[in-house]
């Protein structure tokens, strides 16, 4: 064994006796992770592969994608990382491409005691959101856009398993909302 594989394996095992330790202790950052991931543990469903045919309506056009999830936890389990893409053939015969990229980070507060939901759009905006949580194991999020209207999405499993999408848009302050998005996804094996 070579002596950096040696000053790695003894770090990691004094993590862990460390870590071992302050749980034995009451450490109040051990309460906080467990609050964490059991705020997270709803949203546990939404772990894997995800794939499905997504519709995307704008300016009075419709188009489908291919709709392509990624979800996975990180951060001992009091984080989802979630990576989404779309992509669509281009022209009858032509290569699929990707068209949508967004990354987002979906986390418990334990200090706040709320959900936080991070997103980058993958054409250089990036917010923080806050979230409702929706049913039983699902939530509702969105944004203030500076032109006045507001979006938002609503994230729910359907009876089969399936991730269900809905994106929709208010030009009156939340009055009437018109739908600009919508999936469902299956888990990929």
């Amino acid at each position: 064994m070579t002596r950096r594989m040696t000053r790695r394996l003894a770090a990691t095992v004094l993590g862990l006796l460390m870590g071992s330790a302050l749980e034995a202790q009451g450490d109040p950052r051990m309460a906080a992770q467990k609050q964490a991931q059991d705020g997270m543990a709803r949203f546990a469903w939404l772990v894997g592969e995800w794939e499905g045919p997504a519709t995307v309506s704008a300016a009075g056009r419709s188009m489908t994608l291919t709709q392509r999830e990624t979800v996975q936890w990180s951060a001992n389990n009091t984080v989802l990382l979630i990576q989404g893409r779309g992509s669509m053939r281009m022209g009858q015969e032509g290569p699929e491409r990707q068209v949508f990229a967004a990354a987002g980070l979906l986390t418990f507060d334990a200090i706040t005691g709320r959900h936080v939901f991070f997103s980058a759009s993958g054409t250089g905006q990036a917010q923080q959101f806050g979230i409702e949580l929706h049913g039983a194991d699902g939530m509702i999020w969105g944004f203030d856009a500076p032109d006045g209207s507001r979006t938002r999405y609503t994230i729910s499993r359907t009876a089969a398993g399936e991730w269900r999408e809905v994106g929709e848009v208010s030009m009156d302050g939340g009055k009437s909302w018109r739908q600009t998005l919508e999936f469902t996804l299956t888990r990929k094996p």
